[in-house]
Order: structure tokens, then sequence, then C-alpha cells
């Protein structure tokens, strides 16, 4: 079995949903745009979910010393870190579904490629010639 970093053949991400927490945010980061988002399902939770979520001041404060560091990360190339608490019942899982869906994010997709198809997919995007995202569908 063949296993690929990621970090070395992605980059320019809108959003990395993150389920690895703190073992890799420097290699997440360094695959997001500038203005990207990180949404950490087991990351550290920081000061802007504390505020999200209703906490505290004193919470808050806590939160915020505790997150600094991905705050910091995200800060250096206008990036943001979001932390959401879920479940293991799914129900969390949902709630991330929502979010996306809420913020009805739109994008321009150039061509959808089937698996068969990589080859071609990753010759046009080498050759910048996609006027959107290329999307390579696996059925």
């Amino acid at each position: 079995m063949k296993s690929e970093d990621y970090s070395k053949v992605l980059s320019e991400v809108d959003y990395v949903l993150d389920t690895l927490g703190i073992r890799e945010p420097e290699k997440e980061f360094s695959i997001l745009k500038s203005g990207g988002s990180i949404v950490s399902l087991r990351g550290l939770p920081n000061g802007e979910f504390a505020v999200r979520t209703g906490m505290s001041p004193m919470k808050r404060f806590l939160f915020s010393i505790a997150g600094s560091k991905y705050d910091k990360m995200a800060a250096k190339n206008k990036q943001k870190y979001y932390f959401v608490f879920v479940h293991e019942d799914g129900a969390g899982l949902n709630r991330i579904s929502e979010m996306f869906q809420n913020r009805k994010i739109e994008t321009s997709v150039d061509k959808i490629y089937d698996l068969s198809e990589v080859n071609q997919a990753l010759a046009k995007v080498s050759a910048r010639g996609s006027k959107g995202k290329t999307i390579i569908k696996i059925s």
C-alpha cells in the first residue's frame, strides 16, 4: 500500500476539516490558501469557540490561551481557525454539515472527470487550463 503526504500534493485549499488534531496543524495550515479556514474536530478550543458557545469571560480567557498557537498560525496568512466540539454519535457531524450548508459556499466548477480520467484532469490543472475547480468523481 502506498501512502502519500497530502501536504506535498495539495495547496490553495479553501477549507480544511481537521480530524487529526494536534498531530498536523502545520501541514493543514500549509495547504490552506490565504483567507481560508480550518474547522477542527480534534484540535484545541480557542477564544472564538468560547465566545460562539456563550462561555463565561473566564473560560473565554482560558480558551484563548489554550488555542493561541492555532490562532497565531492562522493569523500569519489571514486564515481562520474554528474548533467544533462533536460527540461520537454522529449528531455533531450533522451540525458541521449544516454549518457548511448555511454558509452557501459557491464555487466555479470547470469540469467533472471520472476517476478513470484522472491523468487528463491532472494535466489540465498542471497546464493551468482550468477556469474553476476541477473535480474527480469517485463512484
